[in-house]
């Protein structure tokens, strides 16, 4: 308890009278005359971290999150032990997209109660957001063990096995949740994914239409289902109604997620990458032009350090994963680690007009913070040619260029077709990025854009710059993968060939896992032909970029 805001003398047993109602409500059940009793105290200057904590769900439950988040921010400072409120923190903060952030309070509600399931879930909830797959099993495993009477963490471990294509651990998995919850819609999913997978297609079908028919199936358990039926209509060779699925499932997921990423004042992806553009078509090429002389400490004791970027889909986690196969080569796939510079100097234009003529200590400082996070992940890039392989740093090059002016750019390409088109098919994590992908209109102008900015960038920049086209690598892998590592300054190794089997090995965060296991193929290669009519509206845009990659026009 602490004193009002109002200046006047607090009458401790009228506090005291007051919180004890507050939770007598919140002890009963009622939430509303407790949310009200809450606000009112509050409003009078009483300040708790009880009060705070409803205030909180009062704002949350009218979407007004940075209210609610503030509120929140109150109650831990006035009860940093509790469990309880730092979960409650951390559940806000995902609704702000503030991962990283709800992932530190989900850790500090589980070091208070190590026996807090809930807590235990949402922290592998937060990490498989962000990539961290193996440790959001753990988490998920560690809230069954607590309390193995709930089917979600259950059903979560069934979905991560489906990620990774172990569809016999995935099926049982699955089974077990939903001899918990029959209803567990995401170990239905799990099951879909099994089924299609070993080409049950009519267990599949069944599986689906059981979910869709059911009014109780949650609105985005129902996108993913619907997102499924497209990958079985595609398996069958059913592709307008494969598109039709696909586009259903987008349309519904737009619908959930719009008012987070369409609310008045929101930027899109799209526009902010047309600021940058503004900016660089016009921008002197000299002060942005990578320059000699920076410190060793620059390259963070690597022997070379790359970054593989380009636009999801295009082929960046099938090299990621035959390079990291080299023994000469360690990599990062798609992690947030450039995060402290890209807030700092390419938010708005303070920050990116800083970063013109940034130089010395503070780019240190930022080259420090870039290699803590690397650290952080578990890479020990010494003496190692480091890949940091996330496709939309693309976005990114103009922190690249001053803090790492002696890294080089694979820039990986595929068909634009193909790219948009497997963008617009896949179920991605979402972002203000991945939510142009939910029209295939979108998706091709967002990628048209990063396409330009990209060459703004290789035209001015001058970085060291080196084309790897996806095709090209699945037609004639020795001969492009070996370019790729004279690029790098490494000896192909017969290793790199086997890939398959360090990607099974380890937990890949992208749609491309299960591909990626499968090996080499060209199943992907021209599949944009089977849907040519439906691609129709993104050809403007793509048209450009089709003819100067130099692929065929039909």
């Amino acid at each position: 308890m602490s004193g009002g805001t109002t200046g006047r003398i607090r009458d401790p047993r009228r506090d005291a009278q007051i919180l004890q109602t507050v939770e007598a409500a919140v002890n009963a059940g009622e939430i509303p005359k407790a949310v009200a009793l809450a606000r009112d105290a509050l409003a009078g200057g009483l300040g708790h971290s009880l009060l705070f904590n409803l205030r909180a769900y009062w704002f949350e439950e009218q979407g007004r999150n940075d209210e609610a988040l503030a509120d929140l921010g109150n109650a831990v400072a006035l009860a940093p032990d509790d469990p309880l409120i730092q979960n409650s923190y951390g559940l806000c903060l995902t609704k702000l997209d503030r991962w990283q952030e709800a992932i530190a309070a989900f850790q500090a509600a589980v070091r208070l109660k190590p026996d807090f399931p809930h807590a235990h879930f949402n922290l592998g909830w937060a990490l498989e957001r962000v990539g961290e797959l193996e440790l959001a099993r753990q988490c998920f495993a560690r809230a069954n063990e607590i309390d193995p009477g709930s089917a979600e963490p259950i059903a979560r471990l069934a979905a991560l096995a489906a990620r990774r294509a172990d569809w016999d651990e995935a099926d049982e998995t699955a089974n077990r949740a939903l001899a918990i919850d029959p209803k567990q819609a995401l170990a239905a999913t799990a099951q879909i994914n099994v089924r299609i997978a070993r080409r049950d297609y009519d267990q599949a079908l069944s599986l689906i239409e059981r979910l869709l028919g059911d009014q109780a199936t949650p609105p985005y358990e129902r996108t993913v289902t619907l997102s499924l039926l497209g990958d079985l209509r595609h398996a069958q060779g059913r592709y307008s109604e494969a598109l039709e699925a696909y586009s259903q499932s987008n349309q519904e997921r737009r619908k959930i997620f719009a008012p987070r990423y369409e609310a008045p004042g929101t930027e899109s992806a799209y526009s902010y990458v047309q600021w940058l553009i503004e900016y660089f078509e016009t921008a002197a090429a000299e002060k942005w032009t990578a320059a000699g002389g920076i410190s060793a400490a620059a390259g963070g004791g690597t022997a070379t350090h790359a970054f593989l970027v380009g636009f999801p889909r295009s082929g960046t986690t099938l090299l990621e994963n035959v390079l990291a196969s080299n023994p000469a080569i360690v990599s990062l796939e798609e992690k947030e680690v450039l995060v402290d510079s890209v807030r700092a100097f390419l938010a708005n234009e303070r920050g990116r007009d800083r970063l013109e003529t940034l130089g010395g200590e503070e780019l240190e400082k930022y080259r420090r913070l870039y290699w803590t996070r690397v650290e952080q992940h578990g890479v020990n890039v010494a003496g190692k040619v480091f890949v940091d392989k996330q496709p939309l740093t693309s976005i990114k090059l103009p922190v690249i260029v001053k803090l790492f002016p002696g890294a080089k750019i694979l820039f990986a390409i595929r068909d634009p077709r193909d790219v948009v088109l497997s963008c617009f098919r896949r179920q991605f994590m979402l972002n203000p990025s991945m939510y142009e992908f939910l029209t295939i209109e979108g998706a091709a102008r967002f990628y048209a854009a990063v396409m330009h900015l990209s060459a703004l960038y290789r035209e001015k920049f001058g970085l060291a710059w080196h084309v790897v086209r996806h095709e090209s690598v699945v037609d004639d892998f020795e001969a492009e993968t070996g370019k790729v590592c004279d690029f790098l300054g490494v000896e192909w190794t017969e290793e790199m060939r086997q890939f398959t089997q360090r990607a099974k090995a380890r937990p890949i965060a992208t749609p491309s896992a299960v591909q990626v296991a499968r090996g080499l193929n060209r199943e992907g290669v021209g599949q944009w032909r089977n849907y040519a009519k439906e691609l129709e509206p993104a050809l403007p845009f793509l048209k450009p970029w089709i003819e100067q990659f130099g692929y065929p026009p039909d």
